[in-house]
């Protein structure tokens, strides 16, 4: 009787009970959850961090031309004794004397070529998204480290410098080390060595980097509040010795070097506008600290973009992770904010305008901010729909994406100068005559030993931009009665350029052009007057 009753229960829980077949190749429900939650995530920073590898390799690789600025400092590197590298430079350049004389290391062990050059740029740029990826994770949640290591990663500003003869990218490496240093610090996880190496690195480091300043500063200032707010008083002093130490070696480098850029009238005529009204007290000053702060996320932050925007929900982010730090993580929150308001009030001072590649060595403080904001937020909306988080991880990553794209394609500074003067150099005759524009002066003057021409059939224009244009006719009145006169025109002007083509089709006609990248070659007969001609 009971074996019947127990056979009874036990069919009718099978009738209740689904049968349910699972393909033996599809994981159950919760694997796949846990898949999309956790496992994909890992895969894409993988491969963000890969193609943010590839992408740095690609643009040195590509070897693209010195454009104006990297030739005006590369001719005082190469051509320079590491002895006069510690004089003010010539052609109004202003570097950091570490960075100067390591680059002039590299000349003088690989030669003065444009991989030589630009080689401390792509190892600072490689070793910075290492050091990134550990201090992200160190510092934020899972989520926030994959986000900003993937931003960090896909950074199209950060890529670009990786290729260029300046110092901003080894700024930005600088400044993400000093921040993986000084982060144990103020977490009470460093024992003395550590404090000692925390003391020589940001010691060296305003030798070689002039924002480090700026960066210590943050990284000081963080580690001082922390010390007062526990009443800790040994780490106190400890830490007022590091800050000590650092400020006697960065007052040593601004005697010696740095100070003479601040006197550099021709250096601040070319940033003006970028300095911070002092104090701001009218609506337009106020209208100039928000222009210039969302103007930051676009360059050199890379998180906008003319084309797709971004930057609203970049400074948005970057609004709600300030927030989240303040309640969460002050002591983080002061080191990676008061770098950036320190350099606001340096321009203020008209020592440092606040301006775009100046920037850099502030945008990995700024991409860990918005990645505590962004995940935060994503976090949030993935209770209201599970898809709104991945469209606000899309919009923000979208514009970076699309500024790689579009730097794959040209690289930030495209001056296809080295091209134009080997098509010079390629068909250059005896009795040929060239007239070398000024914004092209310092990239012909570069690579003139690579291509030589006689000196005596080269006349160089002197600087005029936004001056007369008659001076362009005075100078090309030289080359009347000429055959074949090549012009050079780099570093291009359109007004400018517009007039030189009207003057000499006034003289003459011209014979052959070669226009590329931000750069153009004409070659024009003089010799008698003729009727204006086409310019393909």
């Amino acid at each position: 009787m009971h074996q019947a009753t127990d056979r009874n229960r036990l069919h009718s829980v099978e009738l209740r009970t689904p049968i349910v077949i699972q393909s033996p190749t599809d994981p159950p429900a919760p694997e796949r959850s846990r898949f999309w939650y956790s496992t994909l995530p890992q895969i894409l920073v993988a491969v963000s961090v890969i193609v943010g590898i590839g992408l740095r390799v690609f643009a040195y690789a590509r070897n693209q031309s010195l454009w104006i600025d990297e030739a005006m400092l590369a001719l005082n590197v190469v051509y320079r004794t590491p002895a006069e590298l510690l004089q003010p430079l010539d052609l109004n350049q202003g570097a950091p004397v570490g960075y100067l004389l390591m680059s002039k290391a590299m000349v003088l062990a690989f030669g003065g070529s444009e991989y030589a050059l630009r080689g401390i740029s792509l190892l600072a740029g490689l070793a910075s998204v290492v050091v990134f990826t550990k201090l992200a994770y160190q510092a934020l949640s899972q989520q926030a480290a994959r986000i900003a290591v993937s931003l960090f990663a896909l950074s199209p500003f950060l890529i670009g410098y990786s290729a260029e003869f300046k110092q901003y990218e080894l700024d930005a490496a600088l400044a993400v080390g000093l921040m993986a240093v000084g982060l144990p610090v103020w977490r009470g996880e460093a024992g003395r060595w550590r404090l000692l190496g925390f003391a020589i690195a940001g010691a060296m480091a305003v030798w070689f980097s002039h924002p480090a300043a700026f960066v210590l500063g943050g990284l000081g200032v963080a580690a001082l509040a922390d010390a007062i707010v526990r009443r800790d008083r040994g780490a106190c002093c400890s830490r007022l010795a590091i800050v000590a130490t650092w400020s006697a070696s960065f007052g040593l480098c601004y005697f010696f070097f740095t100070r003479k850029l601040g006197m550099n009238q021709y250096l601040l005529d070319y940033w003006a506008g970028k300095f911070l009204p002092l104090p701001p007290t009218r609506p337009g000053d106020f209208a100039w600290i928000v222009h210039h702060f969302l103007e930051f996320f676009d360059k050199p932050g890379g998180l906008a973009s003319s084309d797709f925007g971004g930057g609203g929900l970049a400074s948005v982010c970057f609004l709600v992770g300030g927030v989240l730090f303040a309640k969460t993580d002050w002591r983080l929150l002061v080191a990676l904010v008061t770098p950036l308001l320190l350099a606001m009030l340096a321009s203020g001072l008209h020592k440092y305008p606040f301006a775009g590649r100046l920037l850099l060595f502030a945008v990995p403080a700024m991409l860990l901010v918005v990645a505590h904001g962004a995940a935060l937020i994503v976090e949030r909306l993935r209770g209201l729909s599970p898809l709104a988080g991945v469209v606000v991880l899309a919009v923000l990553f979208v514009a970076p994406i699309a500024e790689c794209n579009w730097h794959v394609k040209r690289p930030i500074h495209a001056e296809d100068t080295r091209e134009v003067v080997a098509r010079m150099h390629a068909q250059w005759q005896p009795d040929d005559r060239a007239y070398i524009f000024y914004g092209a002066a310092p990239t012909f003057a570069y690579y003139s030993p690579q291509f030589p021409f006689p000196p005596a059939q080269v006349r160089f224009g002197v600087e005029n931009r936004g001056g007369d244009q008659k001076v362009f006719q005075r100078e090309l009145t030289h080359f009347k009665g000429s055959a074949r006169v090549w012009v050079l025109i780099a570093h291009r002007n359109v007004s400018e350029e517009t007039a030189i083509q009207a003057y000499l089709d006034s003289m003459g006609t011209c014979q052959e052009t070669l226009r590329l990248t931000d750069a153009v070659l004409f070659r024009y007969d003089l010799s008698t007057p003729g009727n204006r001609a086409a310019h393909p």
